[in-house]
């Protein structure tokens, strides 16, 4: 499966309570048509949903890389909770987040710049010795992916037939770890539940103005998961798929026991508690689909996650779009200068 951009949030090595850092990675595909895209036909929907069909058909829609082209602005949320439930610590920092301008198969980091923390804005001065060294990391990545654009390019085939991708899905993973041994290390890809869950038809809701299938998931039996997302034995949930886009446009998952989440005064009903996993799509008027809140709840379910306890939750916002055509990169609407 091509890689698309990770969003890492790594919490500190030697002070667990430490606040959250994020890091952004980015890479273009090499082609407009990814590998998962190739031989997925449109699934039928009419009367009985094929839903195989229906999940390989999501997997690509949101298996773009469309998030290089925009800038965003970024809110990460965390809260931690004491031994009786209740929470000793909450934190959050705002970003505006910059993405060098990749070509194909270019790889690079992205500029964030720190505008709020913990609801006290940075001070305009701050702030644009930030914005003008974000600027200079930007121009020093755009140089040094513009060296190796011939090479990144040359490895990568082309590919002609297939399904075009509708947006991105997110990636989240979390590390942590204490004097750098890694205790704990969690993945959310929204990917990984169309590929081993299995889907059964739950309705169709109206969401925004736009017909939505709905289904609730469970863990196909026998699976083998990843140590990062082997919490997903666990889980049971809904997820709601555009039916014109063909995309997942929310996903929310619960652990399926009392004993696996272990929530203080409550239960595990999905209308009674948070949910432990939580992704929210949203769709842009180009008729793109990105991120817009994604969620891994360990403080709700401590003994979900395998050491991770805390609740991250990434909120994407006011994105814009870069055109790419010209030599020098512009925002198609006005945003902040860098």
């Amino acid at each position: 499966m091509k890689r698309i951009p990770i969003i890492a949030v790594m919490m500190a090595a030697i002070l667990p309570s430490a606040a959250a850092q994020v890091r952004i990675d980015a890479k273009k595909g090499a082609t407009a048509i990814p590998k998962v895209c190739e031989s997925v036909v449109p699934a039928s929907i009419g009367g009985e949903v094929d839903t195989a069909a229906l999940a390989k058909e999501a997997v690509c829609r949101g298996a773009g890389d469309m998030m290089a082209e925009y800038t965003y602005v970024l809110k990460s949320s965390s809260r931690e909770k004491n031994k009786q439930g209740r929470v000793k610590k909450e934190e959050t920092t705002t970003y505006e987040v910059y993405i060098p301008m990749l070509r194909s198969g270019a790889r690079a980091v992205g500029v964030l710049i720190v505008t709020n923390r913990n609801g006290v804005p940075v001070p305009p001065e701050e702030l644009e010795r930030e914005r003008l060294r974000a600027g200079k990391r930007l121009e020093a990545e755009e140089a040094k992916i513009a060296r190796h654009a011939g090479e990144q390019a040359e490895s990568s085939p082309g590919r002609t037939s297939g399904m075009f991708p509708l947006g991105e899905y997110p990636r989240i993973r979390i590390k942590r770890g204490l004097s750098g041994v890694s205790a704990a290390d969690v993945a959310l890809v929204l990917q990984t539940f169309l590929e081993t869950c299995d889907l059964a038809p739950a309705g169709r809701e109206q969401i925004n103005g736009r017909e939505t299938l709905v289904f609730s998931f469970a863990p196909r039996p026998g699976t083998l998961f990843d140590n990062t997302e082997k919490y997903i034995r666990l889980l049971r949930g809904t997820i709601w798929i555009d039916a014109k886009d063909r995309i997942v446009t929310k996903l929310a998952g619960w652990p399926s026991t009392l004993q696996d989440a272990k929530v203080t005064g409550a239960t595990t009903s999905p209308g009674e508690t948070p949910p432990a996993v939580f992704i929210e799509m949203t769709r842009l008027p180009e008729g793109v689909w990105l991120p817009g809140v994604v969620r891994l709840n360990g403080a709700d379910y401590p003994k979900l996650f395998d050491g991770v306890a805390g609740d991250t939750t990434l909120t994407y916002g006011e994105y814009k779009r870069f055109t790419t055509e010209t030599k020098d990169a512009q925002i198609e609407k006005t945003g902040a200068p860098l």
